[in-house]
């Protein structure tokens, strides 16, 4: 009976220690938010998206593009774009950024990029 539970709790540690390497971390803060929650807010031309902060920067993914667009909301992030740092797109001039319809002019991203820094103060 000591052996098999010898045995038993040993499979269960190698299992746990498994599970723990198949989720990756990312060098990121990220949350996930759809259209739903922002109605006529929403800026982007996708339906769920995923915003980040990295190193202070903040950046929104397209979750529905087969490649996973990143695009940079702030100054600070289209830097550590171009410094190589994070690899991204500018917002400004993609379709990804919703036109307003009423106005001519794009939807407002201050609530996105807002909701993106905060982000960056949960290092978790």
């Amino acid at each position: 009976m000591r052996k098999f539970l010898l045995i038993l709790s040993s499979a269960l540690f190698l299992t746990a220690c498994d599970s723990e390497q198949s989720e990756p971390t990312k060098p990121y803060n990220s949350l996930e938010i759809s259209q739903e929650s922002y109605g006529d807010k929403w800026a982007f031309n996708a339906d769920k998206v995923e915003l980040q902060c990295y190193k202070g920067g903040a950046f929104v993914e397209d979750l529905s593009d087969k490649d996973n667009t990143v695009y940079g909301l702030t100054g600070l992030a289209n830097t550590l774009k171009t410094n190589g740092k994070k690899e991204a797109q500018n917002i400004n001039g993609s379709s990804f950024w919703k036109d307003n319809l009423s106005t001519g002019a794009k939807v407002n991203l201050s609530p996105f990029t807002n909701e993106a820094l905060t982000l960056c103060d949960n290092k978790g």
